[in-house]
């Protein structure tokens, strides 16, 4: 069975009861395709049909069905990947601790002792991360248990010279797993657009968020020098 948003008949657009009858209809045959083909990617009820503007609510349905339905031989996302799991995972708050980051290398600058650690890269937190080689470089984060991870915010820091232009995400499902890295919609390796000055901080969202207990970010193009700053968006599994 296809259904497409002309399936649907919208109240408003014939008399009463025999418009709710058919609306009723329509979102009974959409869960039966969702549940034949997607089995339980639709979650939760249909939105809340407003007689004012059936037009409206006839494609809001189908946006849901269509955002929480995908097509067949897509991955499904995580439950991470919802408006609501996007929060903070504790960089900037100090939730995670300093010695729960950790980076490929650190700049040892002699007027400024430790200006450089890892765990100056934390996002707004005054310092930098600064690697003592760009090439190759990452910084990583333990978030200690399994989390879901949807986003990354990158920033650098007035008065360097130096950011991230672009860079990829790897994780590790758990610590002895082997390392993987958040793919596009068509399962290549993801490379992020990072930042174009040293002030704007840069979300970034995965297409599909990943369930980790380890998140490494790695530059793979910058301007002058990696230097870098960041936050991790998702949320706890309690």
């Amino acid at each position: 069975m296809q259904l497409t948003e002309h399936s649907i008949i919208a109240p408003g657009r014939m008399d009463g009861a025999v418009a709710w009858i058919l609306m009723a209809s329509a979102m009974a045959a959409v869960f039966v395709v969702v549940e034949s083909e997607a089995r339980t990617c639709y979650f939760g009820p249909p939105p809340e049909p407003d007689p004012d503007h059936p037009d409206d609510w006839m494609k809001q349905v189908m946006r849901e069905v269509r955002a929480r339905c995908p097509g067949p031989g897509r991955r499904q996302p995580t439950p991470a990947a919802t408006a609501e799991c996007f929060e903070p995972l504790g960089m900037e708050d100090r939730t995670i601790p300093d010695d729960h980051i950790t980076a490929s290398s650190v700049l040892v600058h002699i007027d400024y002792p430790g200006c450089c650690k890892p765990e100056k890269g934390r996002l707004n937190s005054g310092g930098l991360w600064k690697p003592s080689s760009s090439a190759d470089s990452w910084i990583e984060v333990n978030l200690a248990k399994i989390t879901v991870v949807s986003g990354v915010i990158t920033k650098s820091r007035p008065p360097s010279i130096g950011w991230v232009t672009e860079y990829k995400v790897a994780y590790k499902k758990e610590p002895a797993s082997e390392y993987e890295h958040v793919t596009d919609a068509n399962g290549n390796v993801k490379v992020f657009m990072g930042n174009t000055d040293h002030d704007t901080p840069v979300t970034n969202m995965f297409g599909e968020s990943v369930v980790a207990t380890v998140v490494r970010i790695e530059p793979s193009e910058w301007h002058v020098q990696v230097r870098l700053q960041l936050e991790l968006l998702g949320c706890r599994r309690d």
